[in-house]
């Protein structure tokens, strides 16, 4: 019996001996590890190319390359990156959002006409033809190469860049809820502080608020509104970048200038309601009727505290406030059965809400706004139910 019993463990050892000799470990290029292979990408049959809205679901193109030399079989994701230069230096490129997996590679022409007014800037009439870098990132979707699930190590992969001359089109304007609308502050009321930087969003910089409609481009300009109460002798500015001083509104001779001038004074005191188009460069400050209600609190409840109790929103006014904020931050995303809400005198009598974030235009009794994860300062109009979640 023991004999039988040496037999049958050195038969297994037998086994399991040759199973290992049997199991190569995966070759890889070394230059895949550590992000230094590169792959070719074509140059496409055209060189000129025209953007239409009309074609805009259609490929422009499809760019075709030659697989990474990975040193094993893989599948791999491919994306298009463009750029204004050949650099594509961090921040100065666009990716597009569809991605292929395969060596031909579509290029959506409503995608690349995004991407080009991103990196260009707006443009013109007439549209003027634009030398756009592209190359292709290669990811590797499955680097399992064994049978015992051996996990192989790949960076991403970039092609050669090639160079396309590319016509764009203006893209056409769009409601608030399709971009990141980036919209201007005031300075100068508030605290009277002029406080020109993070600390100081709140009671220190006002944000203006978004208007219905399409009135927005891809980078986030378009209309931007406000309606408070103002006195005549403080003075204020419009400025678009937190702790910059650049870009901004202000008043030369009784005219309203941009990137230039001293500060905007109304002419008396009383309601107004400012609105900038940030698109056309146009300002305009005009009286408006006086609200029905002034509210002696605000608060904001929602799920991210169990609805129990109103967080607490300062005035930004001593006097006929209607502009409301707090920083705040939340824990994690707001959930499709929860939200927030807007609520004057913390009672349910009088509150407001809209499902968009993170800038909305809140309606009595309407549906709960959204939120997302970080800090924010949150800020609220009861006038024009405008609010806003600019993260710090």
């Amino acid at each position: 019996m023991k004999k039988y019993n040496i037999l049958f463990i050195a038969l297994l050892g037998l086994i399991g001996f040759t199973s290992c000799e049997d199991i190569k470990d995966p070759v890889i290029n070394p230059a895949a590890i550590n992000g230094s292979l590169t792959f070719k990408l074509n140059q496409p049959q055209y060189a000129n190319y025209v953007l239409e809205d009309a074609n805009g679901a259609a490929d422009m193109d499809a760019l075709t390359c030659v697989q990474p030399n990975l040193g094993f079989t893989a599948a791999v994701t491919y994306t298009t990156q463009v750029c204004a230069s050949s650099g594509f230096s961090k921040g100065t490129f666009v990716s597009l959002p569809t991605t292929v997996n395969g060596e031909k590679v579509g290029i959506n022409t409503k995608e690349m006409d995004k991407a080009m007014i991103s990196i260009f800037g707006k443009v013109p009439t007439p549209a003027v033809q634009k030398n756009v870098y592209i190359r292709l990132k290669a990811q590797v979707s499955d680097a399992t190469a064994s049978p015992l699930d051996t996990v192989l190590t790949v960076m991403p992969l970039y092609s050669n860049v090639i160079i396309l001359k590319i016509t764009p089109y203006e893209f056409p304007l769009v409601a608030y809820t399709e971009v990141t609308p980036t919209p201007y502050f005031i300075v100068g009321l508030g605290d009277g502080a002029w406080n020109n930087s993070t600390a100081g969003l709140g009671k220190s910089l006002i944000p203006l608020g978004v208007t219905a409609g399409k009135k927005y481009d891809l980078s986030g300009n378009g209309e931007f509104v406000y309606t408070g109460y103002f006195q005549a002798s403080r003075g204020f500015k419009l400025i678009k970048d937190v702790g910059g001083w650049s870009e901004q509104w202000g008043m030369k001779n009784g005219v309203y200038t941009h990137n230039s001038g001293d500060n905007i004074n109304v002419p008396s005191d009383g309601y107004y309601t400012i609105t900038l188009n940030s698109i056309d460069n146009t300002l305009s400050i005009v009286p408006t009727t006086t609200p029905p209600a002034t509210y002696t609190s605000m608060g904001m409840m929602g799920e991210f505290n169990g609805w129990s109790t109103d967080i607490s929103m300062a005035a930004t006014e001593t006097t006929n406030n209607h502009m409301w904020w707090a920083i705040y931050t939340f824990a994690s995303d707001f959930t499709p059965n929860g939200g927030c809400k807007f609520r004057a005198n913390g009672s349910w009598d009088t509150n407001w809400g809209a499902a968009t974030f993170p800038f909305g235009i809140a309606t009595p009794g309407g549906p709960n706004s959204q939120f997302k994860a970080g800090t924010y300062l949150v800020s609220f109009n009861d006038i024009t139910g405008n609010y806003s979640f600019i993260k710090k």
